[in-house]
Order: C-alpha cells, then structure tokens, then sequence
C-alpha cells in the first residue's frame, strides 16, 4: 500500500498505516509483523495470512466493519476497492443521485463475491444513502456473503441474490425480479483471466514484469471465465444495450491495460459514445475503468479527473495528471469586482440563459473553491449580434444562408453576404438550415462544454472545454469571448476610457 501520487484525492490510504500503532491495537497482528534494524515494524505482502489480516483489521477499525473469509477466496485489499467507490462518488455528483430525491441511491455489485466487500463499503461510506443489490453465481460465496451482511447488521441496506447457475446473462435474470426499479449504477471486478489460459498471470511482452508485491489470493472461479474479462465486460455491454437506461451508469474495472483498450473499442463499434475512464493506482498494482450510459442527463464527460475515451490506442492512460483536451481559460473578474464564487456564477448563468443557453450546476466544491457547470446551446445565438441586426435592417435582400463544414466534417449554417465575410460558425436565429433541435436524444446540440470556475489569490477564473456538439471547439472559444466581451461593457469604476477592463487577462 505504498503512497501514490495517482490514487484517488479522497483514498484515506494514501497514507501507508501505522503499523506499530495497529500491532498494538490489533495484537494478533505480531504473528504476522516483522521489525527491521531501525525498528519499524513491517508487513509481508507475500503471506496470505498477514493480508488477510490486515485487511480485516483495517476495516475494523476504519469502517467498523467485521469480515470474516472463507481461506480459499479472495482477500479484498482496500486501497483498490476504495479508489472504485470514491470514482463512483464522482459520478454520482455528475448524475446528481442525491441531490433533490427521497430515495436511497440503489446500486447492483456483478459478482460480490464471499466477502460482499463492495456493497459493505458503498453503505457504509454513504452513511446508508445508497442501498445494494449484490448478486453471485458461486452458492458457497453466497452464503458467505450474507453471513458478513448479517454480521453487520446490514439486511436493510444490503439484499445478497443467487444467480442461476444455468443462466447465461448477467443482468437480465437479476433485473426480472426487480420489474418496476430503476438502478442508478452498476458495478463489477470481473474475473480477470481466461478460464483456457495456461497460466493465471498477464502477458510479460518484455520480460522485465516485476513479480507481484502481494500474495495471491481467490478461488479459480474468482480469478478466472472463459475467454476472459473483454468477454465478460462485453456481454454486460450488450446487455445494456437491452436495458438502456433501467440502470442510469454501467461501470466495471478491468485488469489488463490490453482488455482496457479492446473494451473502448468495443463499446465505440457498439455506437456508446456517452463514456468515461478512470484509473486506479495503488502502490504497484494499477487497474483501469471504464462507465458508459444512455441517460443524456448524465454526462459523464464532466466526471472529475476523467479521461475522454475514444476507443484507439493512442488514448493516454486515464489518471495522468494533463487533461485530455486543453480548455480555453481567462480571469474575468478581479476580487474586488465580485464578492464571492456564487456572485460570479450567478452572473455568468445570467448572461448565458439571457442568449437562451441552457446552463445547469454539476458540482460545487463544499469550500466553495470550484464550481463546475454544464452549458448547452442549440444555435449559434452569440456571434455578431449588433452587425446581424444592423445586416437584416440595412440589406436583407443580400444575406442569406448557405451550409459549411465545421472542424467536425459536420455541416453547419453560416451567414453569407456579398459585402462581409463571416465567420464559419455564425448564423442567424431564424435561418432554415438544419440543425439538432434537442427533440430527439439521438442528435446532438449544437455545442455543450464544461465551465469551470476557480477562485484564485488574483481573481475569478473562468475555463471552458468542449464536451460534444456539431459544432466544435470553436463555438467554446466564440462564447468565452463573447462572456468577455460582455463583461467589459459592464459599467464599472475600473474600466478604462474605451470600456474595457484593464487588468482582465486570458
């Protein structure tokens, strides 16, 4: 559990233990600790025992929880599971799935395995917002599943279902029993390993792969299903396909950089583009994740430390510090022209709404450092709006409409008269040209991009990124400069002879 840069913000363990201060809170831990010369008292990673030990004692004493495991099955280590949660927090502030609603949050765990581990750490990190339904193949995993639910006094959070051992899906037979409720996620660790595989370990194409740091623990059935875990993810990707949007965001983890890239690609031929990755990294051991949904209030492009996925293999791994798709930023007000993060957003959802651009909050940082919005517009309502009026008044026989391509390869309409040249994304409200209206969730607006707002020492920063549309990432530049060409016709003490701000800089 060594300290790592990558894992998540919120991952309590990214702070390797105490351990002289657990041995003796937990004294059975002496059978397994050693003490070296300098007399630190350490852990072997390669005993199964003292893995199994630490983990228990660590969620004794981080989450009240009491695990008990049969030897022969997986031992779940915490770092991992936890970054998983805190990514389906991420989401879950995207989706708003607590926000404005009486119901817990209801969640499915695709293979909870004998310690339940997952189910166990979402109710008690939401403090039993969220309600699971945990569903395994393997009876005697089952059993053990529900003895560590009962052992912790979980039965109203936590409802332990057999999958049938003859079935052949993976969620459809599940989501029978539950004909009328809609899930807001689902979850899985699938068996990484092809079950036709000679040896249970990935590919070492350079020789130079370090042996595992931990003991290997899990039962075959754990570790391993035919043809492995790109099968696996792909048959949930195909049932989802059936169940659209009973379950708002389908999530999984995946082992293998390889399968991570092949599942991208396979939900990219499946016409998924509502997609997001993440990547969880825990000492040495790094996994991959990826979420998909059909909900188009979901948008999971705004997920926090997320990573555009494309579905080729020149995707940067999800989790490097760079973000995926540069935004274009400016400070646009000074701290003494606002008061506060919520004056500066009320203002630019103001002036936003008042060119009928819909603009919603994603999320809004409990210190109030950072506030992300979401922005959509359906037409080009900002470009040139004086000369248009000044155009349709002074010679409207000589403006019309004719298409072009946007950096897209996506037709869009542009303004055209003999007299001017325009801009290729300028167009009037009224024109005839084609256009996605919003009426049908298969086509795409005209833009949408991400607004952030940061509070910095100097002032109030403002950085938009573009998330889909026809109309590319240049509409996102033409609308922060409209927002700024705004803000300096605002009155103000400080502005200069000409109107403009003196000490707003991009």
């Amino acid at each position: 559990m060594a300290v790592n840069e990558f894992m998540h913000p919120r991952n309590r363990y990214r702070q390797r233990p105490n351990f002289q201060q657990l041995v003796k809170q937990y004294p059975e831990l002496n059978d397994v600790a050693s003490v070296d010369l300098a007399g630190k008292v350490k852990l072997d990673y390669r005993n199964k025992r003292a893995v199994h030990l630490l983990s228990k004692c660590l969620l004794l004493r981080d989450f009240g929880l009491r695990l008990e495991l049969p030897p022969d099955k997986l031992v779940p280590t915490l770092p991992l599971r936890l970054n998983y949660i805190h990514w389906l927090e991420d989401i879950g502030t995207v989706a708003r799935w607590e926000q404005e609603r009486k119901q817990p949050v209801r969640g499915i765990d695709i293979g909870c395995g004998a310690s339940c581990i997952y189910p166990l750490l979402a109710v008690v990190q939401s403090n039993k917002c969220w309600h699971m339904v945990a569903i395994e193949k393997a009876q005697d995993s089952v059993e053990s599943a529900k003895a560590n639910v009962v052992r912790n006094e979980l039965q109203s959070c936590i409802e332990v279902k057999s999958q049938k051992l003859e079935g052949s899906t993976i969620l459809l037979d599940v989501l029978e029993d539950f004909p009328n409720e809609r899930f807001d996620f689902c979850m899985c660790n699938p068996p990484f390993y092809d079950s036709g595989a000679k040896e249970l370990k990935p590919h070492d194409r350079t020789g130079k792969r370090r042996e595992p740091s931990n003991a290997s623990t899990g039962s075959l059935e754990e570790l391993c299903t035919e043809g492995g875990e790109v099968t696996f993810i792909g048959q949930i990707i195909e049932e989802s396909l059936l169940l659209k949007d009973r379950i708002a965001v389908y999530t999984t983890m995946i082992g293998h950089k390889k399968s991570y890239e092949e599942v991208l690609r396979v939900l990219k031929h499946a016409s998924i583009h509502n997609v997001t990755a993440s990547r969880f990294c825990q000492g040495n051991t790094t996994r991959w994740a990826v979420a998909w949904s059909f909900d188009d209030t979901v948008l999971l492009s705004l997920v926090p430390n997320s990573h555009t996925a494309t579905g080729n293999g020149n995707n940067q791994s999800p989790g490097k510090k760079k973000p995926i798709g540069k935004p274009v930023a400016c400070r646009i007000f000074t701290p003494e022209e606002m008061d506060s993060m919520q004056d500066v957003r009320n203002y630019l959802t103001a002036q936003l709404r008042s060119i009928e651009i819909d603009v919603r909050t994603v999320l809004e940082s409990s210190k109030g450092e950072e506030i992300v919005l979401e922005l959509t517009a359906r037409e080009n309502t900002w470009s040139h709006q004086r000369r248009k009026r000044r155009a349709a008044i002074t010679s409207p026989e000589k403006m019309h409409v004719i298409p072009s391509q946007n950096g897209n390869g996506t037709e869009v309409c542009q303004e055209n008269n003999n007299y001017k040249k325009r801009p290729r994304l300028e167009m009037e409200l009224g024109d005839t040209c084609s256009q996605p209206t919003g009426d049908s969730k298969d086509e795409q607006p005209f833009v949408r991009a991400a607004v952030h707002i940061q509070r910095k020492d100097d002032g109030y920063y403002v950085a938009l990124q573009y998330v889909a549309g026809v109309a590319g990432k240049d509409a996102v530049n033409q609308i922060l400069q409209y927002l700024k060409n705004t803000i300096k016709a605002k009155p103000n003490p400080d502005t200069t002879e000409d109107g403009g701000k003196e000490d707003t800089k991009c």
